[in-house]
């Protein structure tokens, strides 16, 4: 499975034919880094593809996801965890989440060289089963990139981890697409976007023309695998 997040056009549309997941995201209005949600319509309109859409100021706005749920009908909403050590934010999160009948995805999720903690958070990742979501978005840092590879020996745990909590993730994939398997379900990979912040807050992100590329070898890395 291969999810582009941050897409903003037609034409980015058109030459992502090939990928699994196209999400986007929207708001009350279009703004730098959010499309409005009839941009976002005629965007889905075009699509040979499930796609995500990520509501613009999270669950806080449960009337708004509701809407877009109702709206646009996507097979997920997208989502930002609350950190697990801010227990009320938490809480409301997970019971906003409850009350969605749609699948969802987790997003800002990291699994670091030098910060594994994710690994520990097991009670937090079952919550957010327990509230539907389906896929975790997470980035790893890194199985490609040898200035901060994650050692060898922490693999099977991360392995371990991500059989029971299934994950797309992202990594430095300019450097390199054959990734070990450490269970992955597949990858996320998030569009540059020129005038904002990446909504996921990814430190990987990739203009169009790489994106396609990468995509086109993680395509041919799994068929040498098969």
């Amino acid at each position: 499975m291969i999810k582009v997040s941050q897409i903003n056009s037609a034409v980015e549309i058109g030459r992502l034919s090939s990928i699994d997941v196209a999400s986007f995201a929207v708001g009350r209005s279009s703004s730098a880094n959010a499309l409005d949600v009839d941009q976002c319509r005629s965007l889905c309109s075009g699509l040979d593809c499930v796609y995500a859409v990520y509501p613009i100021g999270g669950f806080d706005d449960i009337g708004f996801c509701r809407e877009l749920f109702e709206e646009l009908k996507p097979r997920y909403l997208e989502f930002t965890v609350v950190d697990p050590e801010k227990m009320e934010l938490s809480a409301a999160q997970l019971r906003a989440l409850s009350t969605l009948d749609v699948g969802k995805i987790a997003n800002e999720l990291f699994v670091l060289k030098d910060d594994l903690s994710l690994l520990s958070r097991i009670s937090q990742m079952d919550a957010l089963v327990q509230a539907g979501v389906e896929l975790f978005q997470i980035e790893v840092e890194s199985l490609a990139d040898p200035e901060a590879r994650i050692a060898r020996r922490s693999h099977a745990r991360i392995a371990q981890f991500l059989f029971r909590y299934p994950a797309l993730i992202g990594d430095s994939f300019a450097l390199g697409v054959d990734l070990p398997d450490v269970n992955q379900v597949g990858y996320n990979l998030t569009l540059t976007n020129e005038s904002a912040r990446a909504y996921d807050l990814s430190q990987q992100h990739y203009a169009l023309s790489s994106v396609i590329s990468i995509v086109k070898g993680l395509r041919a890395a799994r068929i040498r695998r098969a």
